[in-house]
């Protein structure tokens, strides 16, 4: 279908990419859980082609397609995470399959801390520099650009109190002083950095996000090791499957301008 020569039509439509989205089920340092492998230090996004609109709605990698534009006008960093107490932990000699919510103790609340650990970590490691044209046009951390909407609340826990990044209200949507255009044929991607907080096992939010679990908890549920059994260990984090659901995603929020056919 041929397009309507000199006519173009403006709509508002974010566009999105996932910086890791899997569900805990994997130690990401050894295999990959779908497209997503262990998480760098540095990582590239809106560079993916075809992915699922899960993980991003862009569908041509690192630019728009033919004579389309988009203008910036606001940036959105997504957090979600969540302990998957509905998950089985293998226990005993028998390598007996156990829902994780059936423990009583330091499993269910050493997850828990470690959803409000990563929620923590993400908002304060995490720089983001948003490139149009191979040029930097803004860069800031997590805290700075906050989602405006999703989850809300506190926990009763007051040493962590929130869980989410920014209230989800119109109000906490960081918008920009002055609209980044990407022009035509133009690339684009962001940049995700990551810098730890001191050199500590843990400190990192790299090494949450791959799967760091303690070595005191139900066996298998770590290593498969059927030789150690729940409750022994040091309680010191090593890789390993944490079952905890994680989505971070960048936003771009605009004007998209296309072609009408």
């Amino acid at each position: 279908m041929p397009k309507i020569v000199g006519t173009r039509e403006r709509v508002h439509q974010p566009f999105y990419d996932s910086l890791i989205r899997v569900d805990g089920s994997a130690d990401l340092r050894a295999q990959n859980l779908g497209p997503f492998g262990a998480v760098q230090a540095r990582s590239q996004l809106f560079l993916r082609t075809g992915a699922d609109l899960s993980i991003s709605n862009l569908t041509t990698g690192g630019f728009f397609p033919s004579d389309q534009t988009f203008v910036t006008l606001a940036v959105r960093v997504w957090t979600y995470f969540r302990a998957n107490l509905e998950a089985s932990a293998a226990v005993g000699a028998l390598d007996v399959q156990v829902p994780i919510a059936n423990f009583a103790g330091s499993l269910v609340q050493d997850l828990v801390m470690r959803v409000h650990k990563l929620y923590h970590q993400s908002e304060n490691q995490f720089f983001w520099q948003l490139q149009a044209g191979d040029k930097p046009q803004l860069t800031t951390f997590t805290a700075y650009t906050p989602f405006a909407g999703g989850l809300d609340g506190f926990f009763a826990d007051s040493r962590l109190p929130r869980a989410n990044n920014g209230l989800p209200t119109s109000s906490a949507l960081m918008r920009l002083a002055r609209p980044v255009l990407i022009p035509p044929r133009q690339g684009f991607q962001v940049i995700a950095q990551a810098s730890a907080i001191g050199q500590t096992v843990g400190a990192s939010v790299t090494e949450q996000l791959n799967g760091l679990v303690p070595n005191n908890t139900a066996n298998a549920y770590i290593t498969g090791n059927t030789a150690t059994g729940f409750g022994t260990g040091t309680g010191v984090s090593v890789p390993g499957k944490d079952q905890i659901e994680k989505d971070i995603k960048y936003l771009i929020d605009g004007i998209h301008s296309r072609d009408v056919l």
